[in-house]
Parts: C-alpha cells; structure tokens; sequence
C-alpha cells in the first residue's frame, strides 16, 4: 500500500515499515458528554534530508529562525509550538486531514528521528478558542447612544445579531413593579453572533440548522454587572483657557485677589455639572478614584513666587505647582496631576495667586492648557442618559470562547465535526438530526468482521452510571437561592436515573452559565428575569444590585400589556404597551419550550397555560439517554478489516449493520495508514431509530 504524508502540502518521507495508527471518534459514549476528533498514536518519520528541510532543520541545537505566522509552517518558517496542516493519502484516496504535532527529535548515532503526532482540525478549532475571551470579539460596530429610543427599538431588531433590551429586574429599579427606570435596560448580545464572530476570529466557518433556526436567533447572553458602566476614562475634558493671559496691576496680598481658571471648550460627561464654566460639580452617584490632569504651556514674570493650585470643595488644595521668581519671564511646560476619590457633591475649580505680594506688571500667558479629569486605572463609570454604550466593555468579563461553545454544545447536545475536504469547515447538529429514522443508507460490515479474534458484547449497565445530573451553575442571588433552599438543587436542573442497580455512581454536566429565575407580582401582566440581591424579608425587604454569572436566555417582544411607563427618575420617557421580554420560556404567557434542562418544581409567577415539557432535556438528551441506558443496549467491540476507502466513505451518522443488526459506530482505534490489516472497533447496537 502506497502511503503519503503531506505537511503543509509538501510531501514527507516515511519508514516503509513503521505502524502508523490512527483513532476516528465522534462521541465516546464511555466518557458521558465528551466530544472527539481523530488523532493518532505517535509516528515515528526518517530525518532525511526533505524531512530535515521541511521541519527547518530543528534537530540542530542552535537552530533559530524568525517566525511568520502569515506564512506557512514549514521549512524555515517552521515552529513546532504552532500546528501545521496534514494530509494522509493511502493509495491516492484521502483517509485523514488535520494538523500536525512535533513531539519529539531523537538523535543517534547522527541519525535523526522525528515523533509526531497528527490531530483532527477541530483540534485547531479549540487551539484558538481556548486562547480568546468573549470581551476579545469585536462589537464596537453596535455602539451607541444609551436612550429610550435604543431600548424600544431593540425589541424589534431581527434577531441574531446586534443588540437587545430586555426587561429584567436587577434589584432597586421600580418601587411597584410596573414602571420601571431606564437604567434597568442593559444590551443583552445575541449567541449566534457571539459563535459567529468566534468562528471568524478563529479563521472557521461552520455549518449548521439549529444555528440558523428562529429560535436560536433569539437567544442572548445578557449584562451581568451589577450596572451598565462606560470603559471611557475621560469624564471631564477642558481645554483653552479664557482668558489666556492673566495680570495683577496692583500690589494685593494673597488671599485675595485670585485669578479663576474658566474654559472656552468643554466636554463634560454626564456625571458632571457647571453654571459658571469656573466651578465643576460631580453629580455621579458612585464615589470613584480618578486623576485630575492639569497640563500647561506658557510663560512667567514676576517679582515674587506664583502658584496655580487645583481645588476641592471650600478651598480645598488638592495640588500646587509652583513657579519661581522671574523679572524677565521664563517659559514653562508643566503637567499637574493628582490622585483623589470623588463623591457626590463634589466640586472641582482652579486658581492661581501668590502668598506675597506681586509685582504690579506681573503677568502669566499661556500657549496651551488642558484640564482633565479621568476615571482611574480599574475604575468603572456608570453610563446615563446621553452616553455611549460600549457593547464590548459590557460583555461578560473573562469567559473563554472554548467554554461558551463547549456549554452550548451541552446544551444542545450538539455533534461538531470536521468537513471530509474543507479544513476550515465545520459541521453542527444536535444527536436528534445527526442518525437517521430508518436504515435505508446503512452500511453492511457483515463481512469486514474477524470472527476468528474475540469479540465482545457488553451491556451498558455495565458501562454507564446510574444516576446523570443536569446542571446550571449555582449563583447567590435572590431566587436562585430561596429555590436552592427549598428543593435542593439548582433552577432548572435535571436528574435523570438509568435504574441499574449494580452501580450507584454518578455523572455529570454543568454549563458555565447560572439559571434565571421568572418572577411575576399580582395584577402584574409582565413577567421578569430577576438577577438581585435581597436583604430583610417582608416590609423591610431591600433589593440590591449584584455582580452575577453568565445567564443564556431567550427573547420575545410582548405586545398588548397594560401601559407602563419607562422613566429617567421622576422624567416619564415613554409610554408603552410592550415589553422586550427575555427568560427560560420562549413565552412567558404560553410558552412551547424551555431552555432549562428539567421542568420547575416552583414557578414564581402565574402561568397560565404552556408548555412545561419542552425543556433541553426531553428535546435534545432523551433520545440519546434512552439510547445508551435501555436494558437491550449493548456495546459490541471486534476486529474489522477496513481498506482505505473505507476510511473514506467513513460517515459516523450512517447505521452500521452486522447480521442484519443495526450498530451506531462509536470509534475506530489503531487504523494503520501504512499498511492494511484489522483494526479494533467499538459499536452501539441501535434499539429504535427514533423516539
């Protein structure tokens, strides 16, 4: 057998007899929830002298050469920290492509060995998603003002891409439970284009129904600060000062007489106030450190020393920059700056003057100057009325883009695999689409099984666990909590039990995201996602807002409410007989499906009519559970002979039959690409083909 390896397109020298095995896998129903791709045992290649050059002559100590990440990874521009792309040929048919791994350079003697290893290309897919974060993907394209117009509007944006406000309470921002202030709208981004620009980023591009169905669209992955904040650390900016030139004609002794900085351009943040140009009061209302930023360019003269000073409140010195005698005039270039934590109230000015007095034809001119105030290093503003949202700075802090796919991934129950031809093409599909219904397409491996080598049949009860959790992530708030409390496991959380008796082991999955509990109040239409804190109980009762976990929801504009009110304070903004709703239900007053994975033991809010049985579990998981916990389940493990256009035709949704018996293949291990011979094999015999 003719066997070819090709790294980076260029053709690699091989050990005529070395036994190069591979494994193929989608789902290892031994590792419950595990996803695989293919890869192989190590091999072993010749350092010839094409092999030398491909790998850029690494086997030498001193070697060194200057990456390119732009250019392909071989010859010189060869790194065995990055992967380089691989293709296997056995008789001019293509039975593997993916990525290739140095493990390891073995001397002897002067000869060279290279061990490798080579890794489906969902392995470079999880290579670049475990390095980047969800605050790393590029939204900057959906900031925009924070107004009322921006929030009604969103509940009608098509769904899957941009931004959306939904109605949710976190804590302290209606005091009836009707009307509601502007501040408790948050973007909320959409999960298909969280995947899509991660998959972009990442240089894939992927396929997939579910993706592109109507109700993924609506999914989206709210704020979870406890407010919306601004990353912008310039909160009060002033420039030109008016006049520029200052002078005393007078002898007056200070204090006294001061000259008052006032500016002709000014760009005040929403957390700042003046009447005078002169005085600038903080009207935040969270104390935050920032820097006072005073440069000046200019000249002195004078007959005495003169200081400019930056104020806080009655006088206060917060800084003094002092400038020495100078009769004939001397040029300057200072940068003024202090340290300080604001509170509401505060207020901000500038001044100059002299303890002695001055020379009647002093004068100080200035060619430049800049006051700025800015949020320090770490310190978040809180956005208001008027200000600009930045999305990217509003995502979830620290999430890797590997977790966020690997939990929707369990959510869905979803099979990704690689493309047989494309090596930047990935395939999505839950379990319930990827097998299909009847066995017309199956394939027969009667004959490729060697009946002369042992063969098992296990049963499943002998492989699975008895009892399977489904779980969110637990998180502290509110009613998240009191429902912990009552019933002893997490909102929306799943437990499923295969009954077999000779085990009493346990297994598990658990999103990165927290459940979002739905609340509603009495004679209350409205339904709302609660993420708070609360404190007392009854009369005393106080909400708090709250840094939470990640949440995933889904949305829907719900019309023909009771009109209610958006307000900025005591300032009506708008009237309205809609609501962007968001929660676990796709429809808080009939819903057909929920992203919860098992149906409430408490609902916190009256509902009506629905669905409840739709939930993640019954929809995406049943089916496979009932698979591989059924009392006829059983796994068959042999020897099979497979050729390579076996390898090609190799398609994991089709049903195996043996014996006229259908089989779900599960993985193929120790394949040798050098040279034809059986290979072990393990199958799930198949119960019903659907449920």
């Amino acid at each position: 057998m003719k066997t070819e390896i090709f790294l980076e397109n260029n053709r690699l020298d091989l050990i005529s007899d070395e036994q190069s095995l591979l494994t193929f896998a989608l789902d290892d129903i031994t590792a419950f929830g595990s996803r695989q791709t293919s890869f192989s045992k190590t091999i072993i290649l010749p350092g010839t002298a094409n092999n030398n050059k491909i790998f850029g002559h690494i086997y030498q100590v001193g070697n060194s050469n200057a990456y390119n990440s732009a250019l392909p990874n071989f010859g010189y521009n060869f790194n065995a920290s990055k992967s380089a792309s691989v293709i296997i040929f056995q008789d001019n048919i293509q039975t593997f492509k993916g990525v290739l791994r140095l493990l390891e350079i073995n001397s002897n003697e002067g000869q060279i060995e290279y061990q490798v290893s080579v890794f489906g290309d969902l392995f470079s897919l999880k290579v670049e998603l475990t390095g980047g974060l969800l605050s790393d993907l590029d939204f900057s394209g959906y900031n925009h003002t924070y107004n009322k117009d921006n929030i009604l509007s969103s509940w009608d944006n098509p769904p899957g891409s941009g931004y959306y406000y939904p109605l949710i309470d976190y804590g302290n921002y209606s005091i009836n439970k009707h009307d509601w202030d502007l501040r408790t709208f948050r973007p909320a981004v959409y999960v298909k284009e969280l995947l899509d620009k991660m998959f972009s980023a990442a240089g894939f591009r992927y396929t997939s129904a579910l993706f592109d169905s109507d109700r993924f669209k609506r999914l989206v992955i709210p704020n979870n600060q406890k407010a919306l904040f601004s990353p912008n650390p310039d909160i009060l900016q002033l420039s030109d000062l008016s006049p520029n030139v200052f002078s005393m004609t007078t002898p007056i002794p200070y204090p006294g007489q001061t000259d008052q900085y006032t500016f002709d351009t000014r760009v005040l943040g929403s957390n700042f106030t003046t009447t005078d140009n002169f005085h600038y009061k903080y009207v935040g209302t969270q104390s935050i450190a920032v820097e006072l930023i005073f440069k000046i360019k200019g000249a002195y003269r004078g007959n005495r020393e003169y200081y400019i000073s930056i104020h806080r409140n009655d006088g206060e010195f917060v800084k003094v920059e002092d400038f020495t005698p100078s009769t004939d005039g001397y040029s300057f270039d200072r940068n003024i700056q202090a340290s300080i934590t604001l509170v509401t109230g505060d207020i901000i000015y500038i001044t100059s003057g002299s303890e002695f007095d001055l020379h009647p034809n002093y004068i100080i001119s200035f060619t430049s100057a800049e006051f700025t105030i800015r949020a320090a290093v770490g310190t978040q503003v809180n956005i208001n009325l008027g200000d600009t949202v930045d999305i990217n700075f509003n995502l979830p802090k620290n999430i890797r883009q590997i977790d966020f796919l690997v939990s929707i991934i369990q959510l869905f129950n979803l099979y990704v695999y690689e493309d047989k031809f494309d090596n930047r093409l990935i395939h999505i599909s839950p379990y319930i689409d990827f097998y299909g219904t009847d066995n017309s397409d199956s394939v027969d491996w009667t004959y490729k099984l060697d009946r002369s080598k042992p063969l098992s049949l296990k049963p499943m009860s002998e492989l699975n666990s008895k009892i399977y959790n489904f779980n969110y992530k637990s998180d502290s708030d509110y009613y998240n909590d009191l429902y912990n409390k009552r019933y002893g496991q997490v909102y929306g959380s799943h437990t499923f039990d295969s009954e077999f008796e000779f085990t009493d082991s346990e297994k598990k999955i658990e999103l990165i995201f927290s459940p979002t509990p739905l609340v509603g109040y009495a004679g209350e239409e409205k339904v709302y996602p609660t993420i708070f804190k609360q404190t007392g109980s009854g009369v005393s009762a106080q909400e708090e807002q709250m840094d939470s976990n990640i949440r995933i929801l889904q949305t829907k504009k719900v019309t023909g409410v009771t009109s209610w009110q958006i307000k900025d304070g005591a300032t009506v903004k708008a009237t309205t007989t809609s609501y962007g709703y968001a929660g676990h239900y796709d429809d808080p007053d009939a819903p057909t499906s929920d992203l919860n994975f098992g149906a409430l033991q408490e609902v916190f809010f009256a509902l009506v009519t629905g669905t409840l049985s739709a939930t993640q579990f019954n929809v995406y998981w049943s089916a496979y559970m009932a698979e591989v916990t059924d009392k006829d389940s059983k796994l068959l493990q042999g020897e099979f002979y497979l050729t390579p256009r076996d390898i090609f035709n190799l398609d994991f949704s089709k049903y195996i039959s043996i014996d006229t018996v259908l089989f779900r293949l599960n993985k193929i291990e120790d394949y040798n690409m050098n040279a034809p011979g059986n290979c072990k094999c393990s199958l799930l015999k198949v119960n019903y083909t659907q449920y």
